[in-house]
């Protein structure tokens, strides 16, 4: 919607990108912005950070990302090394270790944690959150939007270039746009809850299917357990609460044992409702994470696909207000943020496909629910193919973008993994070098012993004299000699032959 009403305040004047919502997602995109020189700010309704967790897992790709910008260390560090994840919570695994990246793993860490980390990285990266400010209403005019946000019992206006929707399933950003939210209402729900066990399952057992349902637990550095259940019976009551007693219920019935069931701190629920914006962009208004897609959690794929959204965006963010500043208040060239919904549409769809496909597996019910899981798991199990190919896709890696022209090189439009690499220096890492090049750039990675004339003027260069590994990378082509011209999100723009 469209307005004139007159200039923003002058404080408001000096933010370019609003970001609405400071969970992972906000404070990864805030980030970003803020390393590549955007003022950028986060408006977050909640007084605290989040001390509750709903999600737990960080996946293979979103690791790598954090690796490009130097954060992913603290975070494998905290977190809990995972080799294998499950697809439909089934006991035939997906192997992790076979994946072509340094990181064939999952990690465990809770969610309020890794939001923690993003926002210190935020801080340092010069940015800041704004925490009791609940945007109520927003109206876009031809050279900014202005926002209506509540705060200490006031409302206020901030303006900006653009404002980016980070604030979840019940977005404000979105609805205020007018942006619809198709897809299937909740079916079905499951309660999570953070609570004591006094004799927990082993770790092998921590995911259980039986004919009634199936069981999870998640272990906290605490000492408490994070328990859910998939429970037949009483899966398509969605109006009816959780208790502590209810819950004890479902686990007797799934799983044969409330596993010394004692204090519960919390249990919400979780929905099988699958959906996703009609458009991630209206104007100058954006859409990332949740407020774009929404899904049951399972397999933990929610927050990964939210900041690769982040990570995908804020490069195209940056370089259309750098832009925008150069024009003085003309008009805005689209181009850069259609392509973010033209790549992160496909990919949530994708991941949106895969959750529903699980959760169908895991709701099947009787006899011959109990016989569709267990061929489901034999091709998993003795298919090591496609064992792989589930694994890749659950991952996040397997995501490519196309690419105009497509030479047929499958580098095209991938991400290019931490390659072991001889430079000027000795041994490195090529996410070392691009991070010291400027992440928040395009980069030509130049392999082999002549450096060639700069066939990108203003793009920096990073001289490898040889690719030395990972041993599958190699395999895959990516230490052929000649150049690749590398995105800030580390996906391969260009590939050109020496």
């Amino acid at each position: 919607m469209s307005g004139t009403a007159g200039p923003p305040d002058e404080a408001a004047a000096e933010v370019e990108v609003l970001v609405v919502g400071a969970g992972p997602v906000g404070c990864w995109l805030a980030a970003e912005l803020c390393a590549a020189g955007v003022r950028a700010v986060v408006l977050e309704a909640r007084e605290e950070r989040a001390t509750w967790s709903r999600g737990f897992v960080v996946h293979p790709r979103t690791l790598e990302i954090f690796a490009s910008r130097g954060v992913a260390e603290a975070l494998t560090a905290a977190g809990r090394k995972v080799p294998t994840w499950h697809f439909a919570m089934g006991s035939s695994r997906l192997d992790f270790t076979a994946l072509p990246t340094t990181f064939p793993f999952i990690v465990l860490h809770p969610q309020a944690r890794t939001e923690a980390l993003l926002e210190d990285r935020l801080n340092r990266c010069g940015g800041r959150v704004l925490r009791g400010h609940r945007v109520v209403g927003l109206e876009q005019f031809d050279d900014r939007v202005e926002v209506r946000v509540a705060a200490g019992g006031a409302e206020q206006t901030f303006a900006a270039r653009f404002v980016v929707g980070c604030d979840g399933a019940r977005s404000t950003v979105r609805e205020a746009a007018g942006i619809g939210f198709p897809g299937n209402p909740d079916t079905m729900v499951s309660p999570a809850a953070h609570v004591v066990l006094a004799d927990p399952p082993p770790p092998e057992r921590y995911v259980q299917t039986t004919e009634r349902g199936l069981f999870f637990a998640i272990p906290l550095p605490d000492g408490r357990f994070v328990v859910s259940t998939v429970d037949h019976e009483v899966m398509g009551d969605v109006g009816t609460p959780w208790t502590a007693e209810t819950l004890r219920a479902s686990l007797l019935r799934v799983a044969g044992s409330d596993f010394g069931l004692g204090e519960v701190e919390r249990i919400s629920t979780i929905g099988n409702s699958a959906k996703q914006a009609e458009r991630y962009r209206d104007g100058r208004v954006l859409l990332a994470g949740d407020a774009a897609h929404v899904h049951f959690p399972m397999g933990g794929q929610g927050m990964n696909l939210g900041i690769q959204d982040a990570h995908n965006l804020a490069w195209r963010l940056a370089e259309t207000v750098r832009a925008a500043r150069k024009t003085a208040g003309g008009p805005v060239v689209y181009d850069l943020l259609d392509g973010y919904e033209q790549e992160r549409r496909p990919a949530g769809e994708r991941v949106l496909e895969d959750v529903r496909a699980q959760m169908a597996l895991v709701a099947a019910t009787g006899a011959d629910g109990a016989a569709l899981r267990t061929r489901f798991e034999a091709l998993l199990g003795e298919h090591p193919q496609v064992n792989l190919q589930y694994a890749r896709r659950l991952s996040g890696i397997d995501v490519r973008y196309p690419t105009a022209p497509d030479t047929g090189d499958e580098r095209l439009g991938r991400r290019v993994p931490d390659l072991h690499v001889e430079a000027g220096g000795g041994p490195s890492g090529l996410y070392d070098l691009l991070r010291e090049a400027g992440s928040g750039t395009f980069t030509q990675v130049v392999v082999g012993e002549a450096v060639p004339a700069q066939a990108d003027p203003g793009v920096p260069v990073v001289a490898v004299k040889r690719v030395a590994g990972p041993r599958w990378a190699l395999a895959e082509g990516w230490g052929a000699a000649g150049s690749l011209l590398v995105r800030p999100d580390g996906h391969v723009a260009a590939v050109r032959d020496r």
